[in-house]
């Protein structure tokens, strides 16, 4: 697409300045792993460290609405490093893919700790932010 009297120059500059202005949240995700069901992503931009608990935001893209509807959903994973283990909170659930379309659910709450199946999805994510 061109412009009468605009440069290239001129709408590369002004795309720089506009992709400056996303948060950087938002350019972030990197996809770790796929199942079958589902594609995970993590921001590596949110990765807190304490002590040997990892927190980290994940996005899950579903292959198929699941019985409610959704289609993604974001959630803070906490990972124990030193027991294998990972809980989940602060999930909101959406009709679309890559956390678009209506908000269907939200739980604020974190879940209860559990062990990471060492075949499953989560093993990636642990592996990413506690193996150094």
């Amino acid at each position: 697409m061109t412009f009468p009297g605009v440069s290239m120059r001129a709408v590369l500059v002004c795309a720089g300045l506009c992709g400056s202005l996303l948060p950087v949240s938002a350019l972030a995700w990197t996809r770790i792993g796929e199942t079958a069901e589902l594609t995970l992503y993590v921001n590596r931009n949110s990765i807190e460290k304490e002590n040997t608990i990892r927190r980290v935001w994940e996005m899950q893209d579903l292959k198929t609405a699941d019985a409610d509807g959704v289609l993604s959903r974001r959630y803070i994973n906490e990972y124990d490093c030193n027991y294998k283990m990972h809980r989940i909170g602060k999930m909101t659930s959406f009709a679309g893919p890559k956390m678009t379309g209506q908000r269907i659910a939200n739980v604020d709450e974190m879940g209860y700790w559990r062990k990471i199946p060492p075949n499953g999805v989560f093993v990636l994510t642990y592996i990413a932010v506690c193996i150094e």
